[in-house]
């Protein structure tokens, strides 16, 4: 367990700035990590730049840090062993979000670990961690009310957006993934709301739109010649996709939220308009944890106890093959002895009685001390060779 890494940034923990930096970076300079690591994953998403990491042998957490986060970079977080686990159970049950207990993360933690298992990149350890994860997950999210479902980023905004907004009023929804999608489908359950999804592929904005009772509409046509708008979403990868140009033909605009990254709004030319971006959403969730004591308490209890309950796990898991060399050096032992004599169906209880106790406090050593602890006294103690694989 003491090889598994995790080393990122996110929206919450580094700032807005510090995680554009962190994205832009994976996306157009990806790292070389096979040189660092036997596994990894990705875990990009718009609040968060994560890579984890199962490392070689002799290789430290700081030396992999410094090899993939460039100097120009904010120096972001590094997590190992429990603690690296601990970080993605809590990213994975949302409650390293922005929006405490949105649903998208765990689905795009699954996600992060499918594309990676394709990609051939996913072994024993990083499987383990995210397995276990995800199980701790969903625990949280079947005993904590954390937040409705469909709850999003962009549900922080709502609340104004829906006081500010006259009715009826047009809204148009820039960027049909899976954070505008979101952001759409909130909008379309309010009453006098005229919905307009835009996206690059008109298609894509179609199919939802038929969904929506909206109407679609592609990027360049949008741009072009953009209809009268009361508020704006914006859900792009594309920096300052509305400038002062765009606003200055809207009179009739009252919010804009920017859940880009990076921003697709322009601040200043936002000017007379109530602009949502990243960082006041993120204050709005901070305040909304605030709220959300109690449940986030019984949250990171769960936590807590379903990571001892994985380290046991991994424990186990890990001194297995220590174990059956032990009862295997046993059972050679003892048909030496009394082969010619016993049948070997009776050796093969034998061998498993005798181990029976040194089994059990291998297992206890183990838990209490790692994995490591236990191979390390089985060396010792001339029993066996193990390799640590």
């Amino acid at each position: 367990m003491e090889r598994l890494a995790l080393i990122g940034v996110s929206q919450r923990r580094g700032g807005v700035e510090a995680l554009t930096q962190w994205s832009v970076w994976w996306q157009n300079h990806a790292p070389e990590v096979a040189a660092l690591a036997a596994e990894w994953v990705p875990l990009l998403t718009c609040n968060r730049s994560e890579v984890v990491l199962a490392l070689k042998e002799g290789v430290a957490l700081e030396q992999a840090r410094a090899a993939l986060v460039p100097p120009q970079l904010p120096r972001g977080y590094a997590y190992q062993g429990e603690a690296a686990l601990e970080h993605l159970a809590r990213v994975a049950a949302s409650l390293d979000s922005v929006n405490p207990g949105e649903d998208q993360i765990m689905r795009q933690v699954r996600q992060a670990f499918e594309a990676a298992q394709k990609a051939g990149s996913v072994g024993p350890l990083t499987s383990f961690a995210f397995q276990s994860a995800l199980k701790i997950a969903k625990r949280v999210r079947r005993e904590v009310e954390l937040a409705p479902a469909q709850t999003s980023l962009f549900s922080l905004a709502r609340p104004a957006l829906e006081a500010l907004l006259p009715r009826p009023a047009r809204v148009a929804v820039v960027g049909t993934g899976e954070m505008g999608s979101l952001a759409a489908r909130s909008l379309a359950a309010l009453p006098g709301i005229e919905l307009l999804l835009v996206n690059r592929t008109p298609e894509k904005a179609q199919a939802l739109a038929e969904a929506l009772g909206a109407r679609a509409m592609s990027l360049s046509d949008f741009l072009k010649n953009p209809p009268p708008l009361e508020a704006l979403v914006a859900a792009t990868p594309v920096e300052g996709l509305f400038d002062q140009t765009f606003f200055q033909g809207q009179p009739q605009l009252k919010v804009a939220v920017d859940l880009g990254m990076p921003r697709n709004i322009v601040p200043e030319a936002a000017r007379g308009v109530v602009l949502f971006d990243l960082n006041l959403l993120e204050r709005l969730g901070e305040e909304r944890r605030a709220r959300l004591r109690a449940e986030l308490a019984r949250a990171e209890l769960i936590v807590a106890q379903e990571l001892e309950q994985a380290l046991v796990e991994w424990a186990e898991r890990a001194i297995a093959p220590a174990i059956t060399q032990m009862r295997e050096a046993y059972r050679r032992t003892l048909t030496e002895l009394v082969g010619e004599r016993v049948e070997p169906e009776l050796i093969e209880r034998l061998a498993h009685r005798f181990a029976h106790f040194p089994v059990k406090g291998l297992r206890g050593l183990a838990r209490r001390h790692g994995p490591e602890a236990a191979e390390y006294f089985l060396q010792e103690a001339g029993l066996l060779e193990v390799g640590r694989g």
